[in-house]
């Protein structure tokens, strides 16, 4: 496994299309591969590009503000940076209250399930604790 941000793209990643595409067997098989190939590369820079969209903004903060923009880049910085890094919290929190409901559940089928085979015990691991839950 190459290490994140080791190398600017995963020149294995690259070579191993290369050979696939090399070995087709069959215009079929070929274009099978080209078709995954591509459309896995495009989402990867699409990706990119809608990354480098959001950061966008926040290269405007790294100028220092002069003294009468104060108030307009505090202001960047509260809807640009801040605003989108706290946002994730709140879709967090309800994923975790979501998943905890439906652990809750899942445990529950699993012990009306097991009864199904008398004298065994189904182990159900323990699942981290949820701060707040």
């Amino acid at each position: 496994m190459i290490p994140q941000g080791s190398q600017l793209v995963n020149l294995a990643q690259f070579a191993n299309l290369t050979s696939s595409i090399n070995a087709a067997k069959s215009p079929a098989e070929l274009q099978s591969l080209v078709t995954e190939a591509m459309t896995s590369l495009a989402a990867a820079q699409a990706g990119i590009n809608a990354e480098l969209a959001t950061l966008t903004p926040v290269l405007a903060l790294l100028s220092p503000p002069s003294i009468g923009s104060i108030v307009g880049w505090a202001s960047g910085l509260i809807t640009n940076v801040i605003t989108p890094m706290v946002k994730p919290t709140i879709t967090y929190a309800a994923q975790l209250t979501e998943m905890t409901a439906q652990i809750a559940e899942l445990t529950s089928a699993i012990q009306s399930a097991s009864t199904k085979f008398p004298g065994v015990t189904i182990n159900i691991p323990s699942m981290p604790s949820i701060p707040g839950h």
